[in-house]
């Protein structure tokens, strides 16, 4: 009977303190708390319901609190709805954002551009997410969303970094990612590196400039370079059978840059020559020789042109007519003649010569030369009217060759051909009627041969010879401006 009254006692006691305060490890519990727990090794172990089984709880207590294993985050109802524990209300945004590659290398060998794709998706509220994007980049480089900057739920877009392919600029550049939404802010980072080119300066006249041998680069791997010709620089060529300029032996998917203040040119074509061969009776000439190539490129090549890129012009041809009379008493055999040379195509070609070894009577002529330089002037080809009076006994032959040496080509221009006629009469001294003419029909008499003009002359140098290379900054074509003379093409 005794223990049924303590037990009794026991309950209302319990009962009395359900009503007050109730510690655990604490004898104490503070006055502004119904339960208070202490441990220094335990903790209070809420239910935890993935995100599926708390929304099967029918009609939950307001302020109802548990563990949600889905997103491993302590949620409580409101009354409306499920808030995490740093929300305010059912509408506060909250989302998340990922980026799928968060460094990346720019190698504008390969491409001028990197990118990286941002996602975002909307965990809480219904209000749009703006995302914008925090960079200080150099001249040349920029940063740019691809898509939609202002997403709705979920989405997605893309942040690229592009870099112009001669732009002087290189290393690391971060970009701060910022999307918001309401008072929440997320922050990514990018992390871009931009590989910067070797840099090469032509400060003073250059001749056969080869990019790759003068500088000692590698032939691989592939190079991105850029070249600065100097204002007033002018890089030549010693001859027509190398260019002025050549990127030489690099790795043909090389990137190379250049910017041209200064002129670049082609050498230009010697006149051609004449030479008597010792027959009785030749008529012909030599074409004018082909003009130097200004610049040739074996890697792609990104041309930005302020100066002068001009192939050199191609010499002017030669023309030349010998023919020997017959054998006349005391005099002999005459052999007259004629050889008029090419002029030399800009820039520096050398005129035609001639030699007239055995003409008994005519005249030959050597080519001009071309000036040298950007302002160079062509050579020109020689030309005469020429009177040869030759007495035999009461008679008179003249001969009148009108003769012209083709000539040179300016820049990027072609030699002209060399060109010969003949006229002849024959001139008897009558008494009482005085002197009589009679022209002679020479042409006919050589078969048609006159007026004769000389072979086409070579061609003139390329401007630009691709070789098949990518090339921006010109199409192909065939110019005749200030600032490019000549074919540019393969």
């Amino acid at each position: 009977m005794q223990k049924l009254v303590l037990l009794l006692v026991a309950s209302l006691l319990f009962i009395a303190d359900g009503f007050s305060q109730v510690g655990i490890n604490i004898l104490i519990p503070d006055s502004s708390a119904v339960l208070q727990l202490e441990s220094d090794k335990k903790g209070l172990g809420l239910s935890r319901l993935t995100t599926p089984q708390r929304d099967a709880i029918t009609n939950p207590l307001k302020g109802l609190t548990i563990f949600n294993t889905t997103d491993s985050l302590i949620e409580y109802w409101n009354g409306e709805c499920w808030l995490k524990a740093y929300q305010k209300n059912c509408n506060e945004c909250a989302f998340t954002m990922t980026i799928d590659d968060p460094t990346d290398t720019l190698d504008r060998v390969i491409t001028d551009t990197v990118s990286s794709k941002i996602t975002i998706n909307q965990t809480n509220g219904n209000q749009d997410i703006s995302i914008i994007y925090l960079a200080s980049l150099p001249q040349g480089v920029s940063v740019y969303f691809n898509g939609n900057t202002t997403i709705d739920s979920a989405g997605s877009v893309e942040i690229v970094v592009k870099a112009d392919l001669c732009a002087p600029v290189g290393g690391n550049y971060p970009i701060i990612i910022q999307a918001f939404c309401g008072d929440k802010i997320r922050f990514l980072s990018y992390n871009v590196y931009i590989r910067g080119p070797q840099q090469f300066t032509i400060p003073t006249d250059q001749l056969n400039y080869d990019l790759q041998a003068i500088n000692n680069l590698p032939n691989s791997p592939a190079q991105y370079l850029i070249l600065n010709i100097n204002s007033g620089v002018e890089i030549k060529s010693a001859s027509t059978a190398n260019p002025a300029y050549t990127t030489g032996g690099i790795d043909a998917a090389s990137l190379v840059c250049i910017n041209n203040n200064g002129a670049v040119l082609g050498r230009g074509g010697d006149g051609g020559s004449f030479t008597f061969n010792g027959n009785l009776f030749v008529i012909g000439g030599e074409a004018g020789k082909i003009g130097g190539v200004a610049m040739d490129l074996t890697s792609r090549t990104i041309l930005t042109n302020n100066g002068a890129v001009y192939g050199g012009g191609s010499g002017g041809g030669s023309v030349g007519f010998a023919i020997g009379t017959p054998s006349i008493p005391i005099i002999g055999s005459i052999v007259v003649g004629f050889g008029f040379c090419g002029g030399g195509g800009s820039e520096s070609g050398l005129g035609g010569v001639t030699n007239g070894g055995g003409i008994t009577i005519g005249l030959f002529e050597d080519g001009g030369d071309a000036t040298c330089c950007a302002s160079s002037l062509p050579g020109l080809g020689q030309d005469a009217i020429y009177p040869i009076n030759i007495p035999i006994s009461i008679a008179q032959i003249n001969i009148t060759p009108d003769a012209h040496g083709g000539d040179g080509g300016a820049f990027g221009q072609q030699g002209t051909q060399g060109y010969i006629d003949v006229s002849m009469e024959v001139c008897v001294n009558i008494p009482i009627i005085g002197q009589i003419c009679i022209p002679i029909p020479i042409s006919q008499l050589l078969g048609g041969l006159l007026p004769f003009y000389g072979p086409q002359s070579d061609l003139p140098g390329n401007a630009i010879k691709r070789n098949n290379n990518p090339l921006t900054g010109i199409v192909d074509g065939n110019y005749n401006g200030a600032q490019v003379k000549g074919r540019v093409g393969n």
